[in-house]
């Protein structure tokens, strides 16, 4: 009878001890939950300065930019916006069409810089944007861990050039910027098919 309580409790004492061993395990990386807010647009009317309107993100606000890397611009169409909730910025940068800046050139500069994160990039997918059946610009979605995921130009292909290029102002992490980039890039869809040029 001594024995069997014996080996009884040693088995109850393994048992107990491969619990607490399988219990200790690495957790999973997470990354914290984002609410997003509603999308909401308002217009972005530089019209009168620089032949252009556009619906904008609410949730976003216009930093105007007069410099580039400490040289004063030609005009004052170069801009971004900011989404301070998100930690993300979309720069804008504007050439007017002209003999020494044709549309040829600025839209082969544009390809040149999507794809100068191709080394990075696991894809890059061109979409042109069509509207009343002609291409005025095209849209890159880069995958992978690029510094920009998203890019586009914007063209009349005769006066106005538009060029914008989202950027999150974190280490490249494709897994945790997803949610967001799933989610701003809806606003930077409407923002695309919503150019007005004058």
């Amino acid at each position: 009878m001594k024995i069997k309580t014996f080996l009884f409790g040693i088995l109850i004492f393994i048992s107990c001890a491969r619990k607490e061993d399988d219990s200790v395990s690495p957790k999973p990386r997470m990354y914290p939950r984002i609410d997003f807010p509603d999308h909401q647009f308002i217009t972005l009317d530089k019209t009168r300065d620089c032949g252009f309107s556009f619906r904008r993100s609410a949730h976003s606000e216009v930093i105007e930019r007069d410099r580039f890397f400490g040289e004063e611009l030609e005009n004052n169409c170069w801009f971004d916006l900011n989404y301070p909730a998100f930690n993300a910025t979309v720069h804008f940068t504007y050439h007017p069409i002209r003999e020494n800046k044709d549309y040829v050139s600025l839209a082969s500069e544009s390809f040149r810089m999507a794809y100068e994160h191709s080394s990075m990039a696991s894809a890059i997918e061109e979409i042109p944007v069509i509207k009343e059946g002609v291409e005025q610009g095209m849209v890159f979605r880069l995958r992978g861990p690029v510094a920009s995921p998203y890019q586009f130009y914007l063209t009349d292909t005769v006066q106005h050039f538009l060029r914008g290029s989202l950027y999150f102002n974190s280490h490249p992490n494709p897994d945790s910027i997803a949610p967001l980039l799933v989610h701003l890039s809806v606003d930077m869809d409407s923002l695309v098919q919503s150019i007005h040029w004058e």
